[in-house]
């Protein structure tokens, strides 16, 4: 019963053969030993199958957790010769997918599951998280999975926001652009120069509301990007014209009043 649990719960069921479990009680750690079996390999290069066996060896992968218990997946997987004359590449190793990528040193699940810790808390706090659901990694780790991630497809926004931000704040600055409708960032430029920004613009056409604020490098990317559609300031910056605005007025009224004043004592003296 044991034998068949272990077994249902490796990835890649159909691909691993289950050849013995240990239980360390003490530091509530299982080491489960699988092997390929996989009958075949393709060259990588070549993309031609072949079934001769040169060798066999060990890859040892992190997997997730198990009833309080971390798992360790000791997988035996093959070598197998390259028989086309022409490829340079003489021994082509065993690749499975469905388990882990190649030179990694933890599954494909355990490295979803990360990259879905580092999504929704990023690196510090997935860090602090992750002891607690029996997961060694760190925020470098979560951040590492984040990067191996592609980035979503989008359709080009009608209401853009377009703003900088620091990469390093006060020595280097990007562009960040917002689906104003969806409030969503969908691009990241490496820069805020007006170049960058034109660039992006004419090649996703059909922005129809640009809104900014009052930098004449954005005003200028916008009017040769996108000539057609019309340019508006932003939330944050009609707030503060109209913060400015009425700091002025104010200003100006406490200057009358104490112009008042001062004739009032003037006469009273």
């Amino acid at each position: 019963m044991t034998t068949q649990f272990l077994q249902c719960l490796l990835p890649g069921v159909n691909l691993l053969r289950l050849e013995h479990e240990e239980i360390d009680t003490d530091q509530h750690h299982l080491t489960v030993n699988v092997s390929s079996t996989q009958t075949l390999a393709q060259c990588p290069l070549r993309a031609n199958p072949t079934t001769r066996i040169h060798s066999r060896y060990q890859r040892t992968l992190a997997n997730l957790p198990c009833v309080n218990y971390s798992l360790t997946l000791v997988m035996q997987v093959c070598k197998f010769f390259c028989d086309n004359s022409g490829c340079i590449r003489r021994i082509c190793t065993e690749w499975i997918p469905e388990v882990t990528k190649p030179w990694a040193r933890k599954t494909q699940r355990l490295g979803q599951k990360l990259q879905i810790i580092g999504l929704a808390l990023g690196g510090a706090a997935g860090a602090r998280l992750c002891p607690q659901i029996g997961i060694v990694a760190c925020g470098s780790t979560l951040l590492n999975h984040l990067k191996q991630l592609s980035l979503p497809e989008f359709a080009v926004p009608k209401i853009l926001g377009v703003d900088d931000f620091a990469f390093c704040k006060g020595q280097r600055y990007g562009t960040i652009l917002v689906d104003l409708e969806l409030n969503q960032p969908i691009a990241l430029l490496a820069d805020r120069k007006v170049e960058t920004l034109t660039n992006w613009l004419i090649q996703h056409p059909g922005v129809e509301i640009l809104s900014r604020d009052r930098s004449k490098t954005h005003k200028s990317a916008m009017d040769k990007g996108a000539p057609a559609a019309i340019q508006v300031a932003d939330r944050f910056h009609l707030v503060q014209n109209l913060e400015e605005t009425l700091e002025k007025v104010l200003s100006s009224v406490n200057e009358l009043k104490a112009v008042e004043l001062a004739d009032v004592w003037t006469c009273r003296t």
